[in-house]
């Protein structure tokens, strides 16, 4: 990483990280809006996407007016957060489960582009730089007001609909184990009561093996004598 000498420059290479960072979001958005099941996740996403867009130009836009251009870096944060984003989705199924890991995913975006556009904003207004200050003004709001929506369906439905499928899901699991308890006892009783009645069979003819057994013993010993 280069050095950077002034306040100006540190500015100036926060835009560009933002820059590439709302380029970065804008091909993650449809893809984000596509997998959700709520409805009303799915229209913030898109509604969201529409003012990722006018962010991307605002700050294209304070660039111009710092006399800079866009250096065309990638914004690392902001990779492993859509990165991390990806595994999230990918590691469940549809449904309101996957729908809170994206919330997840995608609160973790906002709170990063809350913190670097209030630090950029504050740089600008330091720096008497009025209409910079100005435009990034715009898009922190804006990435307040999405933060806040996605709160609101979060606690609104989605983090009640997930848990309900958990508890769904944990009482189906329950019931699988118990049943298979009952099949399993089941079975030994009945193997209890088979068994038993095996054992006496194998007795009896035991008993009666040796029975034989002694009375061809007596008729050779009485043969025996009388030959004598």
């Amino acid at each position: 990483m280069a050095s950077v000498a002034s306040l100006r420059e540190h500015l100036v290479e926060e835009l560009n990280d933002l820059l590439n960072a709302e380029q970065q979001l804008i091909e993650a958005l449809p893809m984000m809006a596509e997998r959700a099941s709520s409805r009303e996740l799915r229209t913030a996403f898109r509604g969201h996407l529409g003012e990722t867009r006018q962010h991307e130009k605002r700050v294209a836009r304070a660039l111009r007016q710092l006399g800079e251009k866009a250096d065309g870096k990638t914004c690392e944060a902001m990779k492993g957060l859509l990165e991390e984003g990806q595994e999230l989705m990918d590691g469940a199924d549809t449904g309101a489960l996957r729908d809170a890991m994206m919330i997840t995913a995608a609160q973790k975006v906002e709170h990063y582009e809350i913190a670097t556009y209030g630090t950029v904003r504050t740089y600008a207004q330091l720096l008497g730089e009025k209409n910079v200050a100005q435009l990034l003004i715009q898009n922190l709001k804006e990435e307040k007001a999405a933060d806040k929506k996605l709160t609101r369906i979060a606690e609104g439905s989605v983090n009640r609909q997930a848990a309900k499928e958990w508890h769904e899901q944990a009482s189906a699991t329950e019931m699988l184990q118990k049943g298979a308890e009952w099949v399993q006892s089941t079975i030994s009783d009945t193997m209890k009561r088979v068994m038993p009645g095996r054992t006496r069979g194998r007795k009896k003819a035991t008993r009666s093996a040796r029975g034989s057994s002694g009375t061809s013993g007596r008729s050779t010993r009485r043969s025996r004598k009388s030959a004598r």
